[in-house]
C-alpha cells in the first residue's frame, strides 16, 4: 500500500519536472536565437569596417604607385586587409547558417505551443504575434540575400586586383587599374549601405523578440 502511495506521489512530480524541462528548453532556444542575432549584428559592423579598410589600403597603394615609391609594404597591407575581409565573411556565413537552424527550431517550438492553447481568441492573438515576429526575422534573411548579391561582385573584383598585382606589382599596373580602383571605392559605399540595411533589420527584429523568462 505504501509503495502504491509513493508511486502516486511520484507521477505528478515527474510530470512537473518534464514540463519544467520543456519550458527551460524553449527559453534557451529564445535566448540562443537572440544571442545569435546580437553576435551577427556586431559581426556585420566589423564587416563594414573591413570593407572600408580593404579599399582604403588599395587606394593608398595606388597613391604610392603615383609617387613611384616602393610598392611592397602597401601591397602587403592591402593583402592583409583583404584576408581579414574574407575571414570575416566566412565567419559570418557560418554564424548565419547556425542561426537559421536554431531559429527554425525556435519558431517550430513556438508554433507547437500555440496549437495547445484552448481559448480561440487568445490563440488568434498569439498567432498574430507569432506571425509578426517571424515576418521580421524573414526580412533579415531577405535583406541579407540582397547584401550578398551586392558583395559578391565587389569581392570578386578585389580578388582579381590582388591577383593582377601579385604577378605585376608596378606603377604601370596600378595606373592601368585606375578606373577599376575608382569603381571599387564607389562600390564599397554601396556595399557598406547594404550591410547596414541588414543591421537595421536585425535591430527591428530584436526589439519585438519575446523576452526570455
Amino acid at each position: 500500500m505504501k509503495k502504491h502511495t509513493s508511486r502516486q506521489w511520484m507521477i505528478p512530480q515527474l510530470l512537473v519536472a518534464a514540463l519544467f524541462a520543456m519550458t527551460s528548453i524553449a527559453a534557451e532556444e529564445k535566448r540562443t536565437t537572440t544571442v545569435d542575432l546580437v553576435q551577427i549584428e556586431k559581426g556585420l559592423g566589423v564587416l563594414q569596417s573591413q570593407v572600408t579598410a580593404a579599399v582604403t589600403s588599395l587606394e593608398a597603394l595606388q597613391l604610392t604607385g603615383k609617387k613611384k615609391m616602393d610598392l611592397r609594404p602597401d601591397y602587403a597591407k592591402f593583402g592583409g586587409e583583404l584576408k581579414k575581409l574574407e575571414s570575416q565573411m566566412a565567419s559570418l556565413r557560418a554564424q548565419g547558417t547556425q542561426m537559421k537552424v536554431r531559429a527554425e527550431d525556435h519558431y517550430r517550438a513556438w508554433q507547437d505551443q500555440l496549437s495547445k492553447m484552448g481559448n480561440p481568441k487568445l490563440r488568434d492573438k498569439a498567432q498574430n504575434r507569432y506571425s509578426d515576429v517571424k515576418q521580421e526575422f524573414e526580412a533579415i534573411i531577405a535583406s541579407a540575400e540582397e547584401a550578398k548579391r551586392d558583395i559578391a561582385p565587389f569581392m570578386a573584383d578585389l580578388k582579381d586586383v590582388s591577383t593582377y598585382l601579385e604577378s605585376d606589382l608596378s606603377s604601370d599596373a596600378l595606373k592601368s587599374l585606375g578606373n577599376t580602383i575608382w569603381k571599387l571605392g564607389n562600390k564599397s559605399r554601396s556595399v557598406v549601405a547594404s550591410i547596414q540595411d541588414v543591421r537595421t533589420q536585425i535591430g527591428k527584429t530584436l526589439e519585438i523578440q519575446p523576452q526570455s523568462l
